[in-house]
C-alpha cells in the first residue's frame, strides 16, 4: 500500500492550493519557533537588533508580495490561455502542474502571509527583545527565498506557454508513462489478452458506477484486496477508456461465488473514473495530445508545417519506448490481478494517423512521417516495428491520394520504397 499512498500524496501535492497552504503553514510554524528558540539568544544581541531592524523589512514584504503574487497569477493564466488556444486545450493539464510555477507562487504568497502575521504579532507585543532577534533571522531567510524565487520565475517566464516548452513537458510526461509501461507491462499484473478464455465462467461482473474516463488504477490496492479476500480480479477496460454507467468494469472470481457490496465498492474505488484523462498511466493520451499540436499547426488558419514536422519526430521517439528492447519476460508483481496490455495499434493510430490526414499536400510532412516511422521500424522492438510498418504503409497510401504534383509523389515513393527494403 506504500506506493499507493505515495502516488496519492504526489498527485495531491501537484495542486497549486495545496502547495500554497503548506508553505503558509510552514511560515506560521517558523514564527512559533521564534518563541521556542529565543531563550538561547544572548541579551546583548537582543539589545543590538531591535524592532527598527525588523519592522521596515516586514512592511516591505507585506506591501509588495501581495501585488507580486497577483501579477504572477495573471502571467500564469495568460500562459495557460496561450498554450490552450494556440497548441492544444489539453496542455493545461500539464501546465497547471508545473512545479516551478507552483513553487514560486507558493513562496510569494507564503512570504506575504509570513510578513502579515509577523506584523500583527508585533503590534500585539507578542515578541520580546530576544524573540525579535530570531524573527530578524527568519525574515532574512524569507528575503533570500524571495530573491531566489524571483530569479527562477524570470528564467521560467522565457518559455511559459511557448511551443517548445509545452511540447517538451508533454513529451516528458508521455515518456515517463511509456517507460513505465515498457518496464511493467499491464501495470505489473497478468496480461489479459483473451477475456473469453481467461476469465472464469462463474466470475462476477462489476459495472462502472458513473460515466467517465479511467485516468488511473491503483494496482497495489487491488492486489491487497484480492489477497485478503482470496479473489481473482480481471479488469476488462484499459486506462484511458471512456465508460458509460453500467458498462463492465471488472470481473471477480471468488471461492464462494458471492461478492458483498462493500467489497465491490472497495474494488471500484481502486479504479478511478473521472471526467478527464491523465498522463501518468495513459501513454496513449500523451501521444494523442502531442498529435493535437501537429494537427492544429496544419489547420488552414495556422498553416505551420514546421511545427507538425517537429512533433512527428518527437512522436517517433516516444512510440519507440512502448516496448522493452530486451528479451527478458517482465516479472508479474500482482499475481491476483489481470489487466489488458497496451494496444500498440491504437498507439500508432492515435499519434501518426491524425497528422497524416491533416497534412494534405504538404509533402514535407508526409516525408517526415515516413522518416520517423522508418526509425521506429529499424531501431524499435519487433512488435513495434510491425505496427510501424503498417502505419507507414497507411500514411503512404493516404498521402498518394492527397498529393497531385508528380515530383512530390516521386519523392514520397522513393522514401517509402527505401523503408520497404529496410524492413525486408
Amino acid at each position: 500500500m506504500l506506493s499507493t499512498i505515495l502516488r496519492r500524496a504526489r498527485q495531491i501535492s501537484r495542486r497549486l492550493h495545496v502547495r500554497v497552504i503548506l508553505f503558509a503553514v510552514l511560515n506560521l510554524v517558523a514564527l512559533a519557533l521564534a518563541k521556542l528558540i529565543s531563550p538561547i539568544v544572548p541579551d546583548w544581541l537582543g539589545d543590538r537588533i531591535g524592532a527598527e531592524a525588523v519592522d521596515p523589512i516586514l512592511s516591505i514584504i507585506a506591501s509588495s508580495m501581495l501585488a507580486v503574487t497577483t501579477f504572477s497569477l495573471t502571467i500564469m493564466m495568460a500562459g495557460l490561455h496561450r498554450a490552450s488556444s494556440q497548441w492544444t486545450p489539453r496542455s493545461h493539464l500539464i501546465l497547471r502542474e508545473d512545479t516551478v510555477t507552483q513553487s514560486v507562487l507558493s513562496n510569494f504568497l507564503g512570504a506575504y502571509l509570513f510578513a502579515l502575521v509577523a506584523i500583527i504579532l508585533r503590534a500585539a507585543d507578542v515578541f520580546d527583545h530576544r524573540d525579535i532577534v530570531v524573527l530578524f533571522g527568519m525574515t532574512l531567510v524569507v528575503v533570500a527565498l524571495i530573491v531566489v524565487s524571483f530569479i527562477r520565475w524570470i528564467l521560467h517566464l522565457e518559455g511559459l506557454g511557448s511551443l517548445p516548452e509545452t511540447a517538451e513537458q508533454i513529451e516528458d510526461k508521455a515518456t515517463d508513462s511509456l517507460q513505465r509501461i515498457a518496464s511493467h507491462p499491464c501495470k505489473g499484473a497478468n496480461p489479459l489478452t483473451d477475456p473469453n478464455t481467461q476469465i472464469p465462467q462463474d466470475a462476477l461482473m462489476i459495472t462502472a458506477p458513473q460515466h467517465g474516463y479511467i485516468p488511473q488504477l491503483f494496482e497495489e490496492a487491488l492486489q491487497k484486496l484480492a489477497s485478503d479476500n482470496d479473489l481473482r480480479i480481471y479488469l476488462v477496460t484499459s486506462v484511458g477508456r471512456y465508460l458509460h454507467k453500467g458498462d463492465p468494469l471488472a470481473f471477480v472470481s471468488t471461492p464462494s461465488g458471492a461478492l458483498d457490496d462493500g467489497l465491490k465498492d472497495d474494488i471500484t474505488e481502486c479504479v478511478q473514473i473521472s471526467d478527464l484523462r491523465s498522463f501518468e498511466q495513459d501513454p496513449v493520451f500523451g501521444v494523442a495530445v502531442m498529435a493535437e499540436i501537429a494537427t492544429r499547426a496544419l489547420s488552414p488558419g495556422i498553416n505551420d508545417p514546421g511545427t507538425a514536422i517537429d512533433v512527428v519526430y518527437r512522436l517517433g521517439h516516444l512510440v519507440s519506448l512502448a516496448a522493452p528492447q530486451g528479451v527478458d519476460v517482465p516479472e508479474v508483481k500482482y499475481d491476483r490481478l489481470w489487466v489488458p496490455p497496451l494496444d500498440l495499434a491504437e498507439l500508432f493510430n492515435t499519434s501518426f494517423d491524425p497528422i497524416c490526414r491533416c497534412a494534405g499536400d504538404a509533402v514535407e510532412v508526409h516525408l517526415a512521417l515516413q522518416n520517423a516511422l522508418s526509425g521506429v521500424i529499424t531501431h524499435a522492438a519487433p512488435e513495434l516495428s510491425k505496427e510501424a510498418w503498417k502505419m507507414a504503409d497507411i500514411c503512404r497510401a493516404r498521402a498518394e491520394t492527397m498529393i497531385s504534383f508528380p515530383a512530390d509523389l516521386a519523392r514520397l515513393r522513393e522514401v517509402a520504397v527505401t523503408q520497404s527494403a529496410d524492413v525486408d
